[in-house]
């Protein structure tokens, strides 16, 4: 029941923002969901989850255009005011390493939208939470950008400087114990994208996620010519601001 209550919500709220001028509506009394413009106010991102039955999370979500900045994009084929987002988490096998479009979605609730270019075109860095199983989280990096005027979730452009990964991540997905917390923040101060260290508290308990705690530590990413780049030495108290 709360997953089709979930779907119709998604239905009812995509045919609302398709109303001529509902952008401008800030939809102040929605608290059951995140509502996020780009900083550069091109278009908004609204998301929101339900807890199954086995107390697991499922997310849904809407991108919704600003009609000031559709009038700016000369190509308008394919273009449309609102993008559905389906979560198809569970069903995707590397999602590290895959770039998705807005029917295949890596669900999460953002909190965070980081303004970036790439080959001079704008892009951006969300910032979000999943609530994963009974026994973990996930904090997530994701990067959004618009190809032939259609959202895409993904890109190979995180770089963390571990010879474990093949090939730059599309995406970070950071998993630990939900008796934890994790701070996963960018700071527009010092322009870091700064995350918590999550380790196995025993060597033998490497790959079990929900053991994952913080070490008290923090890494931080600088964004370089179109790359997130991990940075090598300790951030300071007053870098966390």
């Amino acid at each position: 029941m709360r997953l089709f209550n979930g779907r119709s919500f998604l239905i009812t709220l995509s045919r609302a923002l398709r109303i001529k001028n509902s952008y401008f509506y800030r939809f102040d009394s929605l608290n059951c969901a995140s509502i996020l413009y780009s900083p550069d106010d091109a278009f908004r991102i609204i998301t929101w989850n339900v807890v199954l039955n086995n107390e697991t999370f499922h997310y849904f979500g809407v991108i919704q255009l600003n009609p000031v900045f559709m009038k700016s994009i000369k190509d308008t084929s394919n273009l449309r005011s609102v993008y559905p987002l389906i979560d198809r988490s569970s069903q995707i096998r590397n999602p590290m390493d895959t770039t998705l479009g807005p029917e295949f979605w890596y669900g999460a609730n953002y909190y965070q939208i980081i303004p970036v270019m790439n080959k001079g075109k704008k892009a951006y860095t969300l910032l979000g939470w999943n609530g994963s199983t009974m026994m973990t989280n996930k904090k997530i990096v994701d990067y959004l950008f618009f190809d032939l005027n259609r959202p895409r979730f993904g890109a190979p452009v995180f770089d963390l400087k571990d010879p474990r990964y093949k090939r730059l991540p599309s995406r970070l997905i950071f998993e630990f114990s939900n008796q934890a917390t994790m701070t996963l923040k960018y700071s527009v101060k010092k322009k870091f994208l700064i995350y918590e260290s999550m380790v196995p508290p025993r060597p033998q308990d490497y790959g079990h996620p929900e053991t994952y705690l913080p070490d008290g530590s923090f890494d931080y990413l600088i964004y370089k010519k179109g790359i997130w780049e991990k940075q090598s030495g300790a951030l300071r108290d007053f870098d966390l601001e």
